[in-house]
């Protein structure tokens, strides 16, 4: 066996292992099965590329297509499987179901491929593999399916800039969402699509085919593994339970925002500054921004302002959305306690959870973002400014 068996032996393996290993896992939940066929879809085409490779498909030319429409369901399953993570419940009814369909119609193309007899199978395999007239099942054949996932990888961006972007509007930490996570998924796709392209640009397609995409599929899916564990994204059916509940304010907010779209407008300027003089009260007089479980359902409990109102009155009055606005409160309380020498001998750290963050990504985010430096920067230029003074 050669360098390149070996490389697609190796790939092939080590998917169809990992696939067993994340979707046979005791109380597994769905979401660990979704990623155990995402892991294994792409070990499909990598099969296909070797058979051409090693001109095995003159003697199983129906898998030229079969590995195309096998892989073409990556693309659904990778937008459900973001869904999932970003506390989407899975529905299987009808418009879960269209997304099926691109697919279903390449695997309906192959169908019609597999039953046209050996004769045409193989005078199809040689008109591909020789570079000619390319007919429309050629075109599906060589990029159908790719263009379906790449559609769909798209669309679970979109998704998740999306849910992310209103997740600031119900929650100050985002890092027990585990949002990262799916975030970081996204990226390594669309890079590794990025280089797939460029390869594909300036190399020539059997090379890329044979060589980079194995590599490069391997990279990507042990630094997911990698995340996974790191991220604790693999969830027993218990576990997993627990982690969707914590969506719940989120999807309960949209809900809301939905059945309520037309109430925000019935809400006037004086009603609006009396709430948004409640919510600065209750920030400033009453330290709201301490409790470190404070999210949009909790401060409607706290302030008895609907959750809708405020975050309609947090953006036109105060320009910031709940996220930042109370982060901004949480970044002068540990201004000021860093200025306090009671708390001289406390770590930055646990002075930034005294004050609400229960993060430390997230303290060194919205630090600099509101103070325009980090934190250890601030407090040697509080040292600095403390020295000339004196």
């Amino acid at each position: 066996m050669d360098l390149i068996g070996f490389l697609h032996v190796f790939t092939i393996t080590n998917k169809l292992l990992l696939f067993l290993l994340f979707f046979f896992r005791r109380n597994n939940s769905l979401a660990n099965k979704m990623l155990a066929w995402l892991i294994l879809l792409p070990a499909f085409p990598v099969m296909a590329n070797y058979l051409f490779y090693t001109k095995g498909v003159f003697c199983f030319p129906f898998s030229l297509f079969l590995s195309q429409a096998i892989f073409s369901f990556f693309g659904p399953i990778y937008l459900l499987y973001c869904k999932e993570m970003m506390g989407i419940p899975f529905k299987g009814n009808r418009k879960q179901l269209l997304h099926l369909l691109p697919c279903i119609l390449v695997l309906l193309l192959w169908i019609n491929y597999a039953v046209s007899g050996e004769i045409s199978q193989h005078k199809f395999v040689e008109g591909f593999l020789l570079g000619g007239e390319m007919t429309f099942a050629m075109v599906i054949a060589s990029g159908g399916a790719t263009l379906i996932v790449f559609i769909y990888i798209l669309v679970s961006a979109h998704l998740v800039h999306k849910r992310i972007k209103i997740s600031k509007d119900i929650f100050t930490n985002l890092e027990t969402l585990k949002i990262n996570y799916i975030r970081e998924f996204i990226w390594v796709m669309i890079i590794e699509i990025i280089v797939l392209a460029i390869a594909y640009s300036f190399t020539p397609v059997l090379y890329v085919d044979l060589v980079w995409v194995p590599i490069l599929g391997n990279t990507m899916y042990f630094y997911i593994i990698y995340k996974s564990y790191n991220y604790g994204m693999l969830f027993s059916e218990k576990d997993y339970k627990v982690y969707k509940d914590l969506y719940e304010p989120l999807n309960l907010y949209i809900e809301e925002s939905e059945s309520n779209k037309y109430l925000k407008s019935a809400l006037s300027s004086t009603q609006m500054d009396g709430y948004a003089a409640l919510l600065k009260e209750g920030f400033e007089g009453k330290h709201w921004h301490l409790d470190p479980e404070l999210n949009l359902n909790t401060l409607s409990a706290k302030s008895d302002i609907p959750t809708h109102y405020i975050s309609q009155i947090i953006n036109q009055k105060f320009k910031k959305n709940f996220f930042d606005y109370v982060n901004f409160y949480r970044v002068e309380a540990f201004k000021i306690m860093l200025k306090d020498p009671a708390f001289a001998h406390i770590k930055l750290e646990e002075l930034a959870y005294m004050c609400g963050f229960n993060s430390k990504a997230t303290f060194q985010r919205a630090f600099k973002k509101h103070a325009g430096m980090t934190p250890s920067q601030y407090q040697n230029s509080e040292i600095t400014s403390s020295l000339a003074g004196n």
